[in-house]
C-alpha cells in the first residue's frame, strides 16, 4: 500500500514560452512565466485526475505509467523541481 506518491514536474523553455510537464505522465501546462506554467500544470493535473477518478482508473493510469501500488487513499503530490 502507497500512502504518498511524489510526482516531479520540470519547468522548460521551450519555443517562446514555458513548458512544465510532470515525469512519466502526458500533462503540460505551459505560460509566459514559470509561475504560469506551473499552475496551468496543476489545473491540467487536477482534471486529469477528476477524469480518470473511480472506477480504478487512476490507479490503472498510474499504474501504466510506472507507478504500481497506489490505491483509491494514496494522496498525490506534485513536487516541482529544477
Amino acid at each position: 500500500m502507497m500512502e504518498r506518491l511524489v510526482l516531479t514536474a520540470r519547468v522548460v523553455w521551450e519555443n517562446d514560452s514555458f513548458v512544465a510537464s510532470v515525469d512519466q505522465l502526458p500533462l503540460k501546462g505551459s505560460g509566459d512565466t514559470v509561475r504560469e506554467a506551473q499552475d496551468q500544470l496543476v489545473h491540467v493535473m487536477r482534471g486529469w485526475i477528476e477524469t480518470h477518478d473511480g472506477q480504478d482508473g487512476l490507479e490503472q493510469a498510474l499504474a501504466q505509467a510506472g507507478f504500481v501500488g497506489v490505491e483509491e487513499d494514496t494522496e498525490l503530490q506534485l513536487e516541482f523541481v529544477e
